[in-house]
């Protein structure tokens, strides 16, 4: 898209009222702005999990994995984004982007899901590393929030998740794995 039209696109967006759909098109404008760059963002974190929960989690900001480089603030910038710290801003718009991972975060080598959001490309993690990153906080933060959120990821899509990959993750963990394994049990008894 050209640099007027990707900015008519975005202030356009004061109009939308999902907050969902307004961050999720401003995504799209921003990964279209970095591929210029060949800069891939990757959605994660709550947004990801918003994404894979069809909506039933709400997040209010936009975590991306990115690389700590001067082209990304550059491309933030060329779409009104204001930089505080680790994150990029737009208030008008009610818009917060935060990069809380560099490139080489888990997931980027594994199976992604693509989304084609008004003709753009927006890439999520993947759905089993997003349940993986949500199983850790539940076993090794005690987060029972990430554990009703692991749930309701596998209750969702069991039947698409790649279950060896899952256990091929959490060997080396026994907690993971047991926790993994109730997860699994818990699909087969509905």
């Amino acid at each position: 898209m050209d640099p007027v039209r990707r900015r008519e696109r975005l202030e356009a967006l004061a109009e939308e009222a999902s907050p969902a759909r307004r961050r999720l098109v401003a995504l799209a404008l921003v990964a279209d702005r970095l591929a210029e760059d060949g800069i891939e963002p990757i959605l994660v974190g709550g947004a990801a999990l918003e994404v894979y929960t069809e909506g039933g989690y709400a997040t209010g900001d936009v975590d991306l994995a990115l690389p700590n480089v001067p082209e990304v603030d550059r491309a933030f910038a060329d779409l009104g984004f204001r930089k505080q710290g680790r994150f990029w801003v737009r208030e008008d718009l009610d818009l917060l982007f935060e990069a809380p991972a560099p490139a080489g975060l888990p997931g980027e080598t594994s199976p992604r899901t693509e989304l084609a959001v008004e003709g753009m490309r927006v890439v999520v993690i993947g759905l089993e590393d997003l349940l993986l990153d949500r199983l850790r906080a539940a076993v090794h933060w005690q987060s029972g929030e990430d554990r009703r959120w692991a749930r309701r990821l596998v209750l969702l899509h069991a039947g698409r998740l790649d279950w060896s990959y899952l256990r091929e993750k959490t060997a080396a963990q026994p907690a993971e794995r047991e926790e993994l394994d109730r997860l699994q049990s818990e699909t087969r008894d509905r």
